[in-house]
């Protein structure tokens, strides 16, 4: 006969042994093409978000859209950015790959962040349905993904981020259309 010490201890291991069940030690698994970033990319990414404020639509390739965000963020965290660069890789069926490197040594276990999923529109919010989320040689999915998903979520409801009315990805492209600019 089991007593409630014992129920306890069980309950503790079938709830670590259940959220572990969504990491592997594994990288996330990003595409291979190379996408470079350069500053020039970084400035075509801004006008065409600026002239995409006026039109309320704007589309972005790979090059622009990482070279934009890896600039912006020297540009505006200082010395002490951890990021030394962003890049995406977008594929048709709003398919989006990221992936962050860091400074030698921020993380224990390698350099990289990563993610892939979707991005959507829905109730006119920008949002992302994450497959795999990982930090260097970890990778986690399932409840744990949805998890980091939904905290992105939260951060992408911001009013300040406008009002999404759509999104699509292609071959080396994104187009985010805006309502209200």
């Amino acid at each position: 006969m089991l007593n409630q010490r014992n129920w306890v201890v069980a309950l503790v291991a079938l709830l670590l042994m259940a959220s572990l069940a969504g990491c592997a030690a594994a990288p996330v698994a990003v595409p291979d093409r190379e996408v470079a970033i350069s500053i020039d990319d970084a400035l075509a990414g801004q006008n065409a978000g600026m002239a995409g404020l006026m039109q309320g639509k704007v589309e972005w390739t790979e090059a622009q859209f990482s070279s934009f965000l890896t600039e912006l963020l020297k540009q505006n965290s200082g010395a002490n950015n951890p990021v030394e660069n962003v890049t995406a890789w977008f594929s048709p069926d709003n398919n989006v790959a990221l992936k962050i490197g860091l400074k030698e040594g921020v993380l224990p276990f390698g350099n990289d962040l990563a993610a892939t999923g979707k991005v959507m529109v829905q109730d006119g919010q920008l949002m992302v349905d994450l497959d795999s989320v990982g930090a260097g040689a970890l990778s986690l999915s399932g409840p744990l993904a949805d998890y980091a998903s939904a905290v992105i979520n939260r951060i992408l409801a911001d009013p300040a981020f406008g009002v999404a009315v759509d999104v699509a990805t292609g071959d080396g492209t994104i187009m985010l259309g805006m309502a209200g600019m």
